[in-house]
């Protein structure tokens, strides 16, 4: 049977189309990809990027930089990225923020839900709920004991508003029907300071920040707001265990892109990313520098984004925090 040269063509483009995703996942990345990071070069998610940077490059088979866009909690950042075409050249380190910005921020000029598409977990860090050496709550019960029998006095400081440790606090709280008073701090160094020189007696902060005081007593660890004991310091209880309820305060690190971006792209740079960050080397390597490896799928990432606002709002509301 004879194929006319327009039916030809016809067919001929139909399988060129099927093949498109391959072709383009091949040929990917074609240009320089920029690692965007909402915070100034300096800092923990700066400090992750660049620790994974090179392997990371290596992986994915193409340059790589990080480019810094700070301001508003990363959110500039967000807003940035979410503008752009989906072309998988331009990638986002993100956080737990990014599912409570609409809880936080009035007037969003993008949608967190609908403009980003998941790539995968890059790392974790957990909080802890610490006190100074001259705290006078012997554990974290006493704590609640003394809260009930004095609502607002005890004061918690944190690295500041609404981050993943003041979160854990307030949920802290709640979750024992207690008020505690919030302390917010310009980063972990002013708070850190403040417990060494038992100005502050409380504070939930990352663990790595208050890890090397803890053999000196300098700093003394209540409990780990996270779902299970850390690595880190297996030596430290979960809220959990001490029947203080689910307290959550790990600091997640996440991988996004435009939503445009084809799946395709999107799974390679999945690809490379789990390679990146799950290789035995790289995992210590963060280890050190008190980052938990994580890895995963774009599906996990996304199932754990939905879950984030209902699991928050709740405790914002509870701590009288409203977008602004």
């Amino acid at each position: 049977m004879t194929i006319s040269i327009t039916r030809r063509a016809g067919i001929g483009g139909a399988l060129s189309l099927l093949a498109a995703p391959d072709v383009r996942a091949n040929t990917y990345p074609s240009q320089q990809v920029r690692l965007v990071v909402g915070f100034p070069p300096g800092g923990g998610t700066d400090a992750l990027a660049r620790a994974i940077l090179e392997r990371f490059r290596e992986k994915l088979g193409g340059a790589v930089i990080v480019d810094n866009k700070p301001g508003a909690g990363s959110n500039l950042a967000h807003e940035y990225v979410a503008k752009l075409g989906g072309d998988g050249h331009t990638l986002l380190i993100s956080s737990n923020a990014q599912a409570l910005f609409p809880l936080l921020i009035a007037r969003l000029n993008y949608d967190p839900d609908k403009d980003f598409a998941p790539v995968g977990f890059i790392a974790r860090q957990d909080s802890v709920l610490v006190g100074s050496a001259n705290a006078p709550w012997p554990d974290a019960k006493a704590i609640v004991a003394a809260a009930k029998a004095d609502p607002g006095k005890v004061q918690f400081g944190t690295a500041g508003l609404t981050t993943p440790m003041h979160l854990a606090g307030e949920q802290f709280g709640m979750l024992n029907g207690v008020k505690l008073t919030h302390v917010p701090f310009r980063g972990t160094g002013p708070l850190v300071t403040d417990l060494l020189g038992g100005h502050l007696q409380l504070g939930v902060s990352s663990l790595t920040s208050v890890q090397p005081h803890f053999a000196s007593g300098k700093i003394k660890a209540y409990a780990l707001a996270a779902e299970k004991r850390s690595e880190l310091s297996p030596e430290i209880p979960t809220f959990r265990e001490l029947g203080l309820g689910p307290v959550e305060g790990t600091i997640v690190y996440t991988l996004i892109v435009p939503a445009a971006t084809p799946q395709d792209i999107v799974r390679k740079i999945n690809g490379a990313l789990n390679d990146t960050v799950r290789a035995p080397d790289m995992s210590e390597d963060l280890r050190k520098r008190g980052f938990v490896a994580m890895g995963g799928t774009p599906e996990a990432l996304g199932e754990w984004l939905t879950k984030q606002r209902p699991l928050w709002g709740p405790v914002l509301q509870a701590a009288g925090i409203k977008p602004e």
